[in-house]
């Protein structure tokens, strides 16, 4: 079973003044949830980005999904203290409705990954709370820069980061997708944080 910090809520409001997701809860965990709700926001993660690559003009394994799931957890540890951090957004409900998890890269760069919010509880700010939230964790755990990247298509992550105080770089950085998946580096989009 899972162990979860409640790291703070949110109550968020439409524009008709109706409650759109109440209280929804940003959870800092100590350990990994219940894999099949792990499973479950991660594969909704891996359809979206597949559905860009394929919208990009990639030619995708049908399988691909269920392949990045099966890497993610060949390695889950990598984004649990004290090597990193999951955060997950829970609707008052307790149904996963985001996440975002940060691995160290060194002993003072962390690098942001798989940030990514269900339809439902777009436009709410919890995209913006998943990675404020991992960028307190790594404060507190000593970390000085964080970095990102994005597909192109990822016209979300790309606005939100500058507001954030990340800053578009001009030149490749080393991320792990950088590392792992050469032929996306022209559609990548870099992002730097000093904190």
């Amino acid at each position: 079973m899972a162990i979860f910090l409640v790291y703070f809520a949110l109550t968020l409001i439409s524009e008709d003044g109706k409650a759109a997701m109440r209280n929804i809860r940003i959870e800092t965990c100590e350990r990994l949830p219940v894999k099949e709700e792990l499973n479950d926001i991660l594969s909704q993660y891996y359809e979206l980005i597949v559905q860009r690559m394929r919208a990009m003009g990639f030619e995708i394994d049908p399988a691909a999904p269920k392949s990045a799931l099966a890497e993610f957890w060949e390695n889950p540890d990598d984004y649990l203290p004290p090597k990193g951090c999951l955060v997950v957004a829970r609707s008052s409900e307790g149904e996963i409705v985001g996440c975002g998890m940060m691995k160290c890269l060194g002993p003072e760069t962390g690098e942001l990954k798989r940030v990514f919010v269900t339809e439902k509880a777009r436009g709410t700010g919890t995209g913006r709370a998943l990675i404020e939230a991992r960028e307190k964790i790594a404060r507190e755990m000593g970390l000085k820069r964080l970095i990102a990247d994005t597909l192109t298509p990822n016209v979300e992550m790309r606005d939100l980061y500058p507001k954030l105080g990340f800053v578009e770089l001009d030149t490749p950085i080393e991320t792990t997708t950088y590392k792992d998946q050469p032929m996306l580096r022209p559609h990548l989009h870099y992002f730097a944080k000093e904190i």
